[in-house]
């Protein structure tokens, strides 16, 4: 699970640097809170954080979840389920009022297990991913456990490749490969975005400083699980990084989970998520270029908690379900162990719709 500890750490961060450079401007938004049960209406899914979204350009929509809640007697109550480390869905149609989503992980009902599976002790989080020329890539970062700081830790990357992404997600075939040495950045943590010729993928400096980098591959070599051609934005322009040193100088700060799309209305790209600690907000940057230069950030919404305890993390904007105005999913978590599994109107993905005017 993802403890308050981490979070904590990582906000103390966001503090240091990136709430000292938050816009001081005034732009024009508009904040509307939606209705979230397509979250919670299956008896058996009942929440989980994350929250990634991946358009399948078939009417449907994948959506990846990292830390899980089943409960294997399909009571429709947190407090008889168990915990799994990642799970997805399909939603059918783009529509978020009618669109139908169905929840899937591996094992059986009374035993449910992780859809993204890594032997041993170590787990998968999920990250982004995308569809390109009929086969899925989704990027997944491997946590393993610590005796010391938080408890846990970020320690790899690894793209996950689905030949069969159209079929029923009982039946993807999926080939796992582990990711090259970034030097502590793991690579697709949050944003991914593709044009003709390359994938692009943020990444993130781990356990704690958090300097966000962006990568990229050619989609030819992608798609057929060859990472070799993997190159740096650095210094304005790309290059191949085989060293550690010289160190290159970071987008921004961010997150380890967030997201990144354009935005038509705008005629920019946006970058959304969330800035303090415990009650924390909910911002975005923007930038002309995928690379940016990144906008100061912009505090848009501060959701409100129900306990001192709660915490607000892993916002994400959904560009695959849009009526001009971007959707963006927070969630909300608690230090409180016995209130996360009784408490069910947190740990299911929130919504709000943001609507920016220039």
């Amino acid at each position: 699970m993802k403890l308050l500890s981490f979070f904590i750490l990582f906000q103390f961060v966001c503090v240091l640097h990136g709430l000292s450079q938050v816009s001081k401007s005034e732009p024009k938004f508009e904040v509307n809170e939606v209705d979230n049960s397509m979250f919670t209406s299956d008896k058996f899914w009942r929440g989980a954080d994350g929250a990634a979204s991946i358009d399948l350009e078939n009417g449907k929509i994948l959506w990846l979840f990292s830390d899980t809640f089943i409960d294997p007697k399909g009571s429709s109550k947190r407090r008889n389920a168990k915990m799994i480390n990642n799970s997805i869905a399909i939603q059918e149609g783009n529509d978020l009022d009618q669109g139908k989503m169905s929840f899937y992980y591996k094992g059986k009902k009374r035993k449910p297990e992780a859809y993204f599976d890594l032997p041993g002790k170590n787990w998968f989080w999920t990250g982004h991913g995308t569809l390109v020329k009929d086969k899925l890539i989704v990027l997944l970062f491997e946590e393993k456990n610590t005796n010391t700081g938080i408890g846990f830790e970020a320690i790899a990357w690894y793209i996950a490749i689905i030949d069969n992404p159209l079929d029923d997600p009982r039946d993807w075939t999926i080939k796992y490969i582990k990711g090259s040495d970034t030097f502590g950045v793991i690579l697709g943590s949050s944003a991914v975005l593709k044009d003709k010729d390359f994938m692009y993928a943020y990444g993130v400096t781990e356990p704690s400083s958090h300097e966000v980098y962006l990568l990229r591959f050619p989609i030819d070599e992608i798609i057929e699980g060859d990472i070799s051609g993997l190159e740096w934005w650095n210094e304005q322009q790309w290059m191949k990084r085989v060293e550690r040193s010289p160190i290159p100088s970071p987008l921004f700060f961010g997150q380890t989970e967030f997201s990144v799309h354009y935005q038509e209305n705008l005629n920019q790209y946006i970058q959304i998520q969330t800035y303090g600690f415990g009650a924390a907000s909910i911002g975005y940057r923007l930038a002309d270029q995928p690379e940016g230069p990144w906008s100061e950030p912009v505090i848009f919404y501060k959701p409100q908690l129900e306990s001192k305890e709660d915490f607000v993390y892993s916002a994400n904007a959904h560009p695959e379900i849009s009526n001009g105005d971007i959707l963006v999913t927070y969630n909300v978590n608690t230090g409180n162990f016995k209130e996360l599994i009784t408490n069910e109107r947190i740990y299911f993905p929130k919504i709000i719709r943001l609507k920016i005017s220039k």
